[in-house]
């Protein structure tokens, strides 16, 4: 087996319910409420059929994810599965999505709270984003186990606001509103996928916990299919509300709050505002900072970045370093970059590169690694395996180039991330040879 001496520091404390919560919370976030919509001013009234493209090879990741999960649950699964293709292409990936969420993820949830929060009292919306932050690098400082409750907590609140929406918003949806569906042509479409790609994607990184989850082998499975499911029929009808209440023309510059409040009472709102936008965007920032840092502890620990971004603090378990390094880049960001269009361009095309290495991962699974493969409590044939890797990467690749056209300049923005990444590791050649030397080793 590799080398996980410093993830051995962390302890099991999530329980399915904590994971389950952690995964609709990196799903349902802040990007629901500030990148609608975006989205909706790409595609128009297509925004829910735009969702479901998106949608499709995410859940159709559950698989890979599943079989890989149940086989070899670890800390930083993301980057651990990466490397059973390619320790240097893993290394990329990984630090790519780590850059992309310190300058794109949690910059747009952190600003997204800010704005909405302005609704209710006249604040500064990056200061409110520098506090947020700070806030819940405090709370995962104190360990995986308040962080977890913390996340339980947020995410009963969060549903039932997304309900209130629901079930306020439909009775006021016209038929009419949905008339001249592509206005904006298939490049449209496909370019709003893209857009709402983090929708769905973002709870597959629940897996990178996997060293600190009680019963994980059975646990992942069956939460990443209960939360995928759970996402996509909250996302559908949410797009159908918001499409059907207001003319997809005036959405290019509102948030889900600007559509609901045509529809809800002054204190309905409030509730809506505190416990859907504020708590999605809550949410996510509490969990994606427990992700980073235990991606930068297990990059460090193999001595590809220095090592003390990997030490654990023995008091609370927590990769304290790593998760200061995150939060600084995070509040630069954010004071430095206050755009939601290109924070929210630079999370989806990191999360579309990390879930298509995966999916190459699970493809090449039975042929490189069987032994690993049949330990998986998820029992397909190889062959149906590599059909649905193969469908994922096709739909992930499309979106990811209607995508980049789409957006321009963010889009070189991240090919720049992803050379400078590779220079990198290019000059770690030596510690590479042995990492190769660890992967043959896995049983």
């Amino acid at each position: 087996m590799m080398n996980e001496n410093a993830e051995g520091k962390l302890k099991k404390r999530i329980g399915f319910l904590g994971l389950l919560a952690m995964c609709v919370g990196l799903n349902i976030g802040g990007a629901l409420f500030a990148l609608t919509g975006l989205a909706a001013g790409l595609t128009g009234p297509s925004l829910p059929i735009a969702m479901l493209i998106s949608s499709i090879p995410a859940l159709l990741a559950v698989v890979p994810y599943s079989i890989l999960t149940s086989a070899w649950p670890t800390t930083s699964a993301t980057y651990r599965y990466a490397q059973l293709v390619n320790p240097v292409l893993a290394f990329v990936c990984l630090l790519t999505l780590a850059v992309c969420i310190g300058i794109g993820g949690q910059p747009l949830f952190a600003l997204g709270m800010g704005v909405y929060l302005k609704e209710l009292i006249p604040i500064n919306p990056i200061l409110m984003g520098v506090i947020a932050l700070t806030i819940f690098y405090i709370i995962n400082l104190l360990g995986i186990q308040l962080t977890a409750r913390v996340q339980t907590f947020l995410f009963f609140i969060l549903v039932s606001a997304l309900f209130l929406y629901i079930i306020l918003g439909v009775p006021h949806v016209k038929a009419e509103h949905f008339c001249n569906l592509f206005p904006k042509g298939v490049g449209g479409l496909i370019a709003a996928a893209g857009l709402l790609f983090t929708f769905c994607a973002g709870g597959f990184f629940v897996i990178d916990l996997g060293g600190e989850v009680i019963m994980a082998r059975k646990n992942f499975p069956r939460v990443l299919f209960t939360g995928m499911v759970m996402v996509i029929i909250f996302y559908m009808v949410i797009h159908v509300v918001t499409i059907g209440t207001i003319e997809w023309t005036g959405l290019k510059d509102k948030s889900l709050v600007a559509v609901a409040g045509n529809f809800m009472s002054r204190s309905q709102l409030i509730y809506f505002i505190i416990g859907g936008a504020l708590i999605a965007c809550a949410t996510t920032i509490n969990i994606i900072f427990s992700v980073v840092s235990r991606g930068l502890l297990v990059v460090s620990a193999e001595g590809l970045l220095p090592a003390f971004i990997g030490r654990v603090n023995e008091r609370f378990g927590t990769p304290h370093w790593g998760l200061s390094v995150a939060y600084v880049i995070c509040v630069i960001s954010l004071i430095t970059i206050p755009s939601l269009m290109f924070f929210g361009s630079m999370l989806n095309l990191g999360l579309i590169f990390a879930i298509t290495v995966v999916t190459i991962s699970g493809l090449l699974l039975y042929d490189r690694h069987p032994e690993l493969y049949n330990k998986s409590s998820l029992k397909i044939s190889p062959r149906l395996l590599k059909v649905i890797c193969w469908i994922i990467i096709v739909m992930n690749s499309l979106i990811f180039i209607f995508f980049c056209i789409a957006i321009g300049k963010a889009s070189l923005v991240f090919i720049g991330i992803v050379v400078l990444t590779y220079l990198y590791a290019l000059s770690r050649k030596e510690v590479f040879e042995s990492i190769k030397e660890r992967i043959s080793e896995i049983k």
